[in-house]
């Protein structure tokens, strides 16, 4: 159990660093900071910042995740209440279903599978443009891949 002198210190900290982000989003410079909320340097101040800036990506991330997966929850509601119908040859059910299904694959990305551009359809290709797609999604300039080495060399084991 979290004692209260801890639950009271994380209540501080995270007050100096909201107050931190918000003065430097206002263009005052790391130093200025530091003096002005008692850090013991400009470094110190941008450390704390990131770290609260990648504390507010990841609650996003998370946040996004469960959205997306309320989606496909609703989704799934949607097509059990049509599905039976559209096997039995009901147009209209069909025609729904198959509008779910392409949603599901929106939501997904499995739409991009067959739309990636390269020529040869190749799983290096497909992969390339599917974390592509996930950097632009995520807006991250630059991620780092390690690319299987069977991949590398051409094998087709895959």
């Amino acid at each position: 159990m979290v004692s209260s002198r801890k639950r009271a210190r994380a209540t501080v900290v995270a007050e100096r660093r909201a107050k931190a982000v918000q003065m430097r989003i206002a263009g005052i410079s790391p130093t200025i900071i530091a003096e002005n909320l008692g850090y013991s340097s400009s470094a110190a101040v941008t450390k704390d910042i990131t770290r609260s800036l990648q504390k507010a990506a990841k609650a996003e991330q998370v946040a996004s995740e469960h959205l997306l997966q309320i989606e496909i929850d609703r989704l799934d509601r949607l097509m059990a209440a049509v599905w039976a119908k559209a096997l039995s040859g009901d147009v209209k059910a069909v025609e729904q279903a198959e509008k779910l299904i392409a949603r599901r694959c929106a939501l997904l990305g499995l739409d991009l599978i067959n739309r990636n551009g390269s020529e040869n359809s190749d799983i290096a290709s497909l992969l390339g443009s599917l974390f592509a797609n996930l950097q632009a999604r995520h807006g991250q300039d630059q991620v780092t891949v390690e690319v299987v080495d069977a991949l590398e060399a051409g094998e087709d084991s895959l």
